[in-house]
């Protein structure tokens, strides 16, 4: 026998308790529910062996796996004003070599990062804050596609050769002779027309036999 059967009065009274809590309980709900909509981070925070939760801050001393077995594991998407950000990485140290963002490609003909200027811009910007800091460093080959080039050339002392990628004004034509020619050299390699993408090497003389010309294009 129940402490209810007992006491018939005792149900009616639990009876209003319960509720009042529930709907205490479902008032805090909707209140949290509307921070989050509202863009108002709030106290819980995801932590190891928990979900990654959007708008709240997530706290873990091991990494965060995201795999995909075929396509694309992980898209970040911003529509925001114009100095919205996609993706930032960011890495605080007083001492060793960190990195913000670190890409790897483990295939043949791989790319560990791409980025692409769709609508115009610049594909890549790299920014030295300090006198002291190096704003881009390579190591290995570096391969300007479009931007470079051999071309074979014979007779005369003029040549004009055709660049893709388009040219301004401003762009600076480098130019050397690939073939050894006593006393033949380029005297001068300038844009000859920028809107047909066009560039010409002079030679201080004309070449007796074809030889090789090569040439880089920087903006």
């Amino acid at each position: 026998m129940s402490s209810a059967d007992l006491d018939p009065d005792s149900a009616a009274v639990e009876t209003p308790r319960s509720r009042r809590e529930l709907l205490r309980s479902g008032g805090v709900a909707a209140i949290v529910g509307l921070l989050g909509v509202f863009g108002v981070a709030t106290s819980a925070a995801a932590k190891n062996g928990q979900a990654v939760r959007a708008g709240e801050k997530t706290t873990a001393s091991r990494p965060t796996t995201i795999e995909s077995r075929k396509g694309t594991a992980l898209q970040v998407r911003s529509s925001g004003g114009k100095d919205a950000v996609a993706v930032s990485g960011e890495v605080t140290s007083k001492k060793g070599k960190t990195v913000g963002i670190h890409g790897i490609s483990i295939s043949p003909d791989g790319v560990a990062g791409r980025f692409s200027a769709a609508s115009g811009g610049t594909a890549v910007e790299a920014n030295a804050a300090q006198p002291d800091g190096v704003a881009l460093r390579t190591k290995g080959r570096l391969e300007l596609g479009g931007r470079s080039g051999v071309n074979q050339v014979s007779g005369g002392a003029e040549f004009v050769i055709p660049v893709e990628g388009g040219l301004t004004d401003k762009s600076i034509v480098l130019a050397t002779l690939q073939d050894h020619n006593p006393g033949v050299h380029v005297e001068s390699a300038t844009v000859l027309d920028a809107a047909d993408g066009l560039i010409v090497v002079r030679l201080n003389q004309a070449l007796a036999e074809p030889a090789s010309v090569g040439w880089i294009v920087l903006d």
